[in-house]
C-alpha cells in the first residue's frame, strides 16, 4: 500500500469514528432526557441532575475510548469487536456508580440516587449495543440485492456517509477537506488536481480504487447545481512504464473516438463501451505538474469487474467483449498509432530481459529463485514462436488490447451483461494471440495470481472452452488461418510471459507493479509457472477444444 493510500484510509476511519462518537453523544443525552421525564429526578437539585449527566457522559465515553471500542465501527462487526463495546461499558457503569455515590450528597434520598444511576446506566448500555447489533444486521441486509436491501443501502449512505464502493473498514461517503491541513496533504493534492479538469458539480466524494498494477486510480463524485450527481475516474499515469505520456493520450484519444458509437456491446448503454477523456480547463487531454500526469475519464456507473469468472457465461462473454474490441479496431490505420511500450508482449525480448536481471542481480536475491530461471530457461526454445510469426510476417500486425484481463471487462449490475472494455493503455500494433493468451492465463486459471498454495493452481478446461468461443464468435472471421493455428500455443507463451515478467521485476526490487506485501512478485511469478505446467499437460485437449469451434464456426486451420 502506498503512503498516500495509508494516509487516506487514516483520514476516513478517523472521520467515521468521529460520527459514531457524534451519534453516540447524542443517544445519550436523549436517554437521559428520557429518564429526567420519568419522574426519577423528583425532588433531586438541578446542580445534581447536571453532575450526574456531566459524570455518566465522562464515564462511559472515556471508557469507551480508554478501551478502543471505537477501533473499529462494526462495518465487518464481529462478537470481539461487540465484546469490546460491552466491556467498555461494563467498566462505564461502574465508574459512574462510584463517582454517583460520592456526588450523592446532592440528593436527600440515597435510594433514588441508586435507582437513577443503575436504572440509567443499564438502559443506556443496552441501547447502544442495540444500535450497534441493528448497525451491523443493515449491512449484512445491503448484502443482497432485494429493493429493500437497497433502501438500507441509501439510508447508511446517508445517515453514516458509507462508501459502499470501498473494501477499507471506516471508508466514508464524503471526504472532509479540511482547511487547516497541509496543502501537502494527499487528499488536498488530489482536489487541487480535479480543479484543474473541466468536470460539473463540486467535488463531494474521493474514492481510491485499489485495482491494477501500474496506475494509480481514483473515483470522484460531484454534485451540480441543481443536485445532480456526476462521477469520474482520476488516473495517476505511471510515467516509468509509459514515459511517454503524448503517446499514450493520442493512442488512447484516437482509440476512443473511434469506438465511441461502434462498440457494441450484449449490455451496452448510451454512453458507449469504451471510457471517453474529459480534458482539462485549457483544452489538454492530461495534465502535467510536478505531482505527475494526470488524466480524467468517464466513470462507468452500475458496474463491476471481476478477477475470476463467477459462472462460465461470464468469460464467454468476456471473449466476445474482446474479439468484438479487436474486429472494430481493424478499421484504423496502425501507423497512427504508437508503440508507447517497446516489445511489450516479445517474449524472446522479455526473457533476454530477465537474463540481463539476473546477472545484475541488484537485490541480492537471485539465489532464492534458482528453480524457478531454471524452469524458465528450459523453455527458452519456445519463446519466439509468436515474434518470429510477426516478423517474417506470416501472421499479420494488428491494433490489439495488449491487457486482455478479465478484470477489463465491465459488467452491468442487473444483466451482467458486459458493458464496457476499460484500461486502453497498452492498445498498440501487436498479434492478437498474445490478447487470446493473455484472457486465458487470467481467466482459465482456478487459483490468485499471488496464490501461495500452488497445488490450487491449475487451467479449467470448461472455462477456456467458454472463452474461446466467445472470442471467435465475435472475431474468428477476422484471424488468418496461420493465426488460428497458432492459437493453441497462446496460452502458454503469454503465460510464461508473464511469469518472467514478475520473476524480473521481483530480482530487481518491485520497480514495476504495484505490490501490496514483501514477495509477491516472487508469488505472481510461481503461480503462472505453475500454470504453464498445467497448460503443458492439458495441450492435446486444448486442440481438440479448438478444432471442435473451428468445425462449428467454418475457420479453416490445421492444427496438429
Amino acid at each position: 500500500m502506498t503512503d498516500k493510500a495509508r494516509s487516506l484510509g487514516r483520514i476516513e476511519r478517523a472521520n467515521i469514528r468521529w460520527h459514531m462518537f457524534l451519534y453516540d453523544s447524542i443517544v445519550f443525552a436523549l436517554c437521559w432526557a428520557m429518564t429526567f421525564l420519568s419522574g426519577w429526578f423528583v425532588d433531586i437539585p438541578t446542580i445534581a441532575v447536571f453532575s450526574y449527566f456531566v459524570l455518566g457522559y465522562l464515564a462511559f465515553f472515556g471508557s469507551r475510548l480508554a478501551l478502543r471500542a471505537y477501533k473499529q465501527i462494526f462495518r465487518y462487526g464481529s462478537r470481539y469487536a461487540f465484546l469490546r463495546e460491552a466491556l467498555a461499558d461494563g467498566v462505564g457503569i461502574i465508574a459512574f456508580s462510584i463517582a454517583g455515590t460520592f456526588f450523592g450528597t446532592f440528593s436527600d434520598d440515597y435510594t433514588v440516587s441508586v435507582v437513577l444511576l443503575v436504572g440509567f446506566s443499564v438502559a443506556y448500555a443496552l441501547i447502544s449495543l442495540l444500535i450497534r447489533v441493528i448497525y451491523h444486521l443493515m449491512f449484512r441486509i445491503t448484502a443482497g440485492k432485494t429493493a429493500f436491501a437497497k433502501l438500507i443501502k441509501k439510508i447508511l449512505e446517508v445517515l453514516a456517509f458509507v462508501d459502499f464502493s470501498s473494501k477499507e473498514p471506516g471508508a466514508i461517503l464524503r471526504l472532509a477537506l479540511q482547511p487547516d491541513v497541509q496543502s501537502t496533504h494527499p487528499i488536498n493534492q488530489i482536489q487541487n488536481i480535479i480543479d484543474k479538469f473541466a468536470i460539473r458539480g463540486d467535488v463531494k466524494k474521493i474514492t481510491q480504487i485499489k485495482k491494477g498494477y501500474i496506475n494509480q486510480t481514483y473515483k470522484i463524485e460531484t454534485l451540480s447545481d441543481t443536485g445532480h450527481v456526476h462521477r469520474y475516474t482520476l488516473q495517476r499515469i505511471n510515467t516509468n512504464v509509459f514515459p511517454d505520456v503524448d503517446a499514450l493520450m493520442n493512442n488512447f484519444k484516437i482509440t476512443t473516438d473511434h469506438l465511441h458509437g461502434r462498440l457494441t456491446l450484449p449490455g451496452g448503454r448510451k454512453m458507449g463501451s469504451v471510457a471517453t477523456i474529459r480534458s482539462t480547463k485549457d483544452g489538454c487531454a492530461f495534465l502535467k505538474d510536478d505531482s505527475g500526469c494526470w488524466r480524467m475519464l468517464t466513470y462507468f456507473d452500475e458496474a463491476y469487474s471481476l478477477d475470476i469468472p463467477d459462472k462460465p457465461e461470464t468469460f464467454y462473454y468476456a471473449g466476445v467483449a474482446f474479439g468484438s474490441f479487436l474486429k472494430e479496431m481493424q478499421d484504423v490505420d496502425i501507423n497512427d498509432i504508437k508503440e508507447v511500450i517497446p516489445n511489450f508482449h516479445n517474449t524472446k525480448s522479455r526473457y533476454l530481459d530477465l537474463e540481463k536481471s539476473i546477472e545484475a542481480n541488484p537485490k541480492d536475491r537471485v539465489k532464492d529463485v534458482t528453480k524457478e530461471i531454471q524452469f524458465i530457461r528450459d523453455r527458452a526454445d519456445k519463446f519466439s514462436l509468436i515474434s518470429d510469426a510477426l516478423a517474417s510476417g506470416k501472421i499479420p500486425t494488428r491494433i490489439c488490447h495488449n491487457d486482455c484481463n478479465l478484470n477489463n471487462v465491465l459488467f452491468d449490475n442487473e444483466t451482467h451483461l458486459p458493458i464496457a472494455v476499460i484500461d486502453l493503455d497498452t492498445v498498440m500494433p501487436s498479434s492478437p494471440l498474445y490478447d487470446y493468451g493473455d484472457s486465458m492465463r487470467i481467466g482459465t486459471n482456478t487459483a490468485k495470481d499471488d496464490e501461495k498454495d500452488l497445488s490450487k493452481v491449475s487451467c479449467d478446461l470448461g472455462l477456456y472452452e467458454q472463452y474461446a468461443r466467445g472470442y471467435l464468435e465475435a472475431c474468428g472471421d477476422v484471424l488468418t488461418k496461420e493465426e488460428l493455428e497458432l492459437l493453441p500455443y497462446a496460452s502458454l507463451i503469454i503465460t510464461m510471459e508473464d511469469g518472467i515478467r514478475f520473476l524480473m521485476d521481483h530480482i530487481d526490487g518491485d520497480t514495476y507493479y504495484n505490490i501490496y506485501y514483501p514477495g509477491q512478485n516472487l508469488d505472481r511469478s510461481r503461480t503462472q509457472l505453475k500454470l504453464v505446467e498445467d497448460m503443458e499437460k492439458k495441450l492435446p485437449q486444448i486442440k481438440q477444444i479448438l478444432r471442435k469451434i473451428y468445425a462449428e464456426f467454418g475457420l479453416e486451420a490445421n492444427i496438429e
